[in-house]
């Protein structure tokens, strides 16, 4: 009996492109990671500024004592307004506003959400990764 080996030829090409294909694919997971974690982050720092804004639309309640409060349609009214002044929706893709909180009459938090459009993996997820982003600012005066 006599064995007859195949020839191996060309399967070193085989394996280098299957190991390119391997690579690229994780190099365009990584920029897409990135992509919507660079978007996050913008989110981010706009709800930190947006916070900031609805924390110093403070009412005096008694100037004597410098007792201040902070109305919830006050704080979402500021919120609003700061988004229009900065054009963020046309920076963020279906920027919505998910909650704007009071909490001890002083204290603001915001909650905004997004969606992140990935570069060149738009096929795989084509209507978008949402992004929410809460941030906090609190008022305080001293005398």
């Amino acid at each position: 009996m006599t064995l007859k080996f195949r020839e191996e030829a060309g399967q070193t090409s085989v394996f280098i492109i299957g190991a390119t294909v391997v690579i690229l694919l994780f190099a365009l997971t990584i920029a897409a990671i990135m992509s919507v974690t660079l978007q996050h982050r913008k989110l981010l720092s706009l709800a930190d500024s947006s916070a900031q804004s609805a924390a110093t639309s403070f009412t005096l309640e008694d100037p004597e004592e410098l007792s201040l409060t902070i109305t919830p349609e006050t704080a979402r009214h500021q919120v609003i307004e700061h988004l229009e002044a900065v054009d963020a929706a046309q920076r963020f893709p279906n920027l919505r506003i998910e909650s704007v909180r009071v909490v001890g009459d002083t204290t603001v938090t915001v909650r905004l959400s997004a969606t992140a459009h990935p570069p060149i993996v738009n096929w795989v997820v084509p209507s978008g990764v949402q992004v929410v982003a809460d941030s906090t600012a609190r008022t305080q005066l001293a005398q």
